[in-house]
């Protein structure tokens, strides 16, 4: 392999895992951000689901790039953890306030 398609591979890697942690963090605050009055222990399912995410695709992603192994897996795992954060996050977009 090339060392600039490595170097392509990894920089993609790294920036889906950032973006990947972001989405991490934003799914805490928001399984968090619940009242007290409506937080009956089911807001902690959205917690413990979107931390799965990050142990299972982020986390691989970005320890392989930060070590610079396989880069293809690591790309991999990128693309599939921003394939389920898209597939989330975009219907709950408000799509009407664009037109």
């Amino acid at each position: 392999m090339s060392p600039s398609l490595r170097r392509i591979l990894r920089m993609a890697s790294l920036a889906a895992g950032g973006l990947g942690t972001l989405f991490w963090l934003g799914g805490l605050v928001a399984a968090f951000a619940v009242p007290a009055a409506r937080a009956d222990g089911f807001h902690m399912l959205g917690a413990i689901l979107v931390t799965l995410y990050w142990v299972i695709l982020v986390l691989p992603a970005l320890v392989l790039a930060l070590l610079d192994r396989w880069p293809i897996v690591s790309a991999l795992f990128g693309a599939i953890a921003m394939a389920v954060a898209t597939d989330v996050v975009v219907p709950w977009l408000p799509w009407s306030l664009l037109s």
